[in-house]
């Protein structure tokens, strides 16, 4: 693992002249500042100040009412991470790193999302015997402003050739400058919609996954930009088209390289352990808190609608798109695929609670009961009922609604993260309640 003392080298060799020192916000926006070699020393040992308030800060940028941290709250600090440190391949001289924020004691910081992460991968060490792995996978599109209505980058086909051809420019730029910041990729396809893109990262320990998702969210949109392109993670920028979702795949492995989610003697068939049923269990217990965390945004519940192969039920099955948590079949190593997230959230917060949620799930040896194996999407009411099958949330605030009232989600990522987490969302609900739309005012207009 890189050191500091290897940071400030290759500052000095590379002749970088700017450092990125960023984090994340509870909205899922990068926050940050630019500081020159000679500030890098002191920041790297007690970081760099930023007020407390930025975290009250919702996704329009603007300060939320009864915000937990206010101008007399003072800072916390920015502590850059050695191991994020990365060449930015698309700016000049410059290099960025991801933060880990501390008080003013230098202690970690209680709203830090990254630090929520890191202390529940060491429970997962001390209780499970294991070290949890990560890939993220994301969908996402590239658009073009066309007579100023932004429409998809090209008209390519579901995994179609024709896409990585119109957009090898893109394709080929975004992945050397993920892999020249140290982020491993191992497929990428044409996507269901016109101009929509997947890329998969390779699977690494779960804090490093996490930071690799950051870096593709700020890669994806900057090289577009620099194209001439917008590139962006929306869970669903139009109507009648695919939307954009992100897949978690998460699995468990003891020092030794033994998979601990894996068990050739599994009565269900599956070739998963008890540990890995639990896990699942404890994601389903908590599937409508999760979906609230993945899926933070007024616009990803567009995109979870029946039918949409996004999940609308909170089950799970094997090689079954249709679920919230899908078994991969056995030709690939045991794992599971959490789907119910989109590009809109914290991937720290994300990881933490997908986290958080299945050691309480091993803890309480919650069993998920049998893998649905049928299009859910397709499933009446009373068959819905009959397997004990509930709705994923239809709208931010019934997510919202469903995570104020889980007081273990709250326990174990901090209940003041939690707080702040729910205050942002229910105003960021409140101002899209309000908000009036061009469809609405040509249709009510016109019949009433």
């Amino acid at each position: 693992m890189i050191t500091k003392e290897q940071v400030l080298d290759i500052v000095a060799k590379e002749k970088i002249e700017f450092i990125r020192v960023e984090f994340l916000d509870y909205a899922g926006v990068t926050r940050g500042r630019t500081i020159r070699p000679a500030q890098l020393e002191d920041a790297m040992e007690k970081g760099v100040n930023f007020s407390t308030a930025i975290m009250s800060f919702d996704t329009f940028d603007e300060y939320i009412p009864n915000p937990a941290y206010g101008p007399n709250d003072g800072d916390f600090f920015a502590v850059p991470d050695p191991s994020t440190f990365a060449i930015l391949p698309y700016r000049k001289n410059t290099a960025r790193m991801l933060c880990d924020l501390v008080d003013i004691n230098g202690e970690p910081w209680h709203g830090c999302p990254r630090g929520a992460l890191k202390r529940l991968l060491n429970e997962v060490e001390t209780l499970l015997g294991g070290k949890m792995y990560m890939a993220f996978e994301q969908e996402a599109y590239l658009l073009k402003d066309q007579g100023g209505q932004l429409v998809p980058a090209d008209n390519s086909h579901c995994f179609s050739s024709e896409g990585a051809d119109l957009q090898e420019d893109f394709i080929q730029d975004f992945v050397y400058s993920l892999e020249g910041m140290g982020v491993k990729t191992e497929q990428i396809s044409s996507e269901y919609g016109p101009g929509q893109l997947e890329i998969n990262l390779k699977y690494t320990n779960a804090l490093k996954a996490a930071d690799d998702q950051v870096t593709f969210m700020h890669l994806f949109k900057q090289i577009a930009r620099d194209k001439g392109m917008v590139g962006t993670l929306m869970p669903k920028p139009f109507q009648h088209l695919a939307g954009s979702g992100l897949h978690v795949h998460i699995s468990l492995y003891d020092e030794a390289g033994e998979n601990l989610f894996e068990d050739p003697t599994d009565q269900r068939g599956l070739d998963m352990s008890e540990k890995a049923y639990q896990f699942i269990g404890g994601l389903l217990k908590h599937g409508s808190s999760l979906i609230a965390i993945g899926a933070p945004s007024v616009n990803s519940y567009k995109r979870m609608q029946p039918g949409s192969w996004a999940p609308a039920h909170i089950c799970y099955g094997s090689g079954n798109r249709s679920v919230l948590v899908r078994i991969p079949e056995k030709r690939r190593a045991r794992r599971f695929e959490y789907r119910g997230a989109d590009g809109t959230c914290n991937p720290y917060l994300l990881a933490a609670c997908l986290v958080a949620s299945g050691i309480r799930g091993i803890q309480n040896q919650l069993d998920p009961g049998e893998p649905v194996d049928f299009d859910v999407s397709a499933a009446s009411e009373f068959q819905l009922k009959e397997r004990n099958i509930s709705w994923v949330p239809r709208s931010l605030k019934e997510a919202v609604d469903h995570l104020a009232q889980d007081s273990v989600l709250a326990q174990t990522i901090g209940r003041s993260i939690w707080e702040e987490f729910i205050k942002i969302k229910r105003t960021e609900w409140d101002k899209y309640s309000r908000y009036v739309s061009e469809w609405e005012r040509n249709l009510f207009s016109a019949r009433f």
